[in-house]
C-alpha cells in the first residue's frame, strides 16, 4: 500500500517513522484535527504517557468513524509542551505507546516542542493525515 523512503543519504530515521511516504492516488483523504489527551467526559490524562495513549486513543476513534485504521494514516504532527522534560525513558515509553498504536507501520511524521497547547493542563497532541484506497 505504501512504500517507505528512508535513503542512505540522508540521517538514519529516529523513531518509529519514515522520513518519507510514497502512496498511489488515494481514493479519499482524512485529516484528523489536533487530538489531546483528554478523554470524551473530559477528563484529562495524569502526565505525559497517560495524556499521549488518550490522545492516540481520539485519534483512533476518529479513524474508525471513516472505516479506517492507524495502517492508513500517512503522517502525524506531535507536539509537545516546553515543560515536557524528555528523557532517553520517556522518550522510549512514549516511542512504545506509538508503536503499540500504529504496530509495524511507520507514518511520516513531525516531532515538535511548542511553548503551549489550548488548554495549559495539555502537554501533548496529535494531528494525522490518513489516505484511503
Amino acid at each position: 500500500m505504501f512504500t517507505p523512503h528512508n535513503p542512505d543519504d540522508v540521517l538514519p530515521v529516529v523513531g518509529p517513522l519514515s522520513w518519507g511516504l510514497e502512496f498511489p492516488a488515494p481514493k479519499r483523504f482524512l485529516f484528523v484535527s489536533g487530538q489531546v489527551g483528554a478523554a470524551a467526559d473530559g477528563r484529562i490524562g495524569e502526565g505525559l504517557l497517560e495524556q499521549a495513549r488518550l490522545a492516540f486513543d481520539n485519534v483512533g476513534a476518529v479513524l474508525r468513524s471513516a472505516g479506517l485504521t492507524p495502517a492508513d494514516v500517512v503522517r502525524t504532527g506531535l507536539y509537545f509542551t516546553r515543560h515536557v522534560e524528555m528523557t532517553p525513558s520517556l522518550q522510549a515509553e512514549f516511542n512504545r505507546i506509538r508503536t503499540d498504536f500504529f504496530g509495524s507501520h511507520r507514518p511520516s511524521s513531525t516531532f515538535l516542542f511548542v511553548h503551549a497547547l489550548a488548554d495549559p493542563r495539555w502537554l501533548f497532541e496529535i494531528d494525522a493525515v490518513a489516505a484511503a484506497f
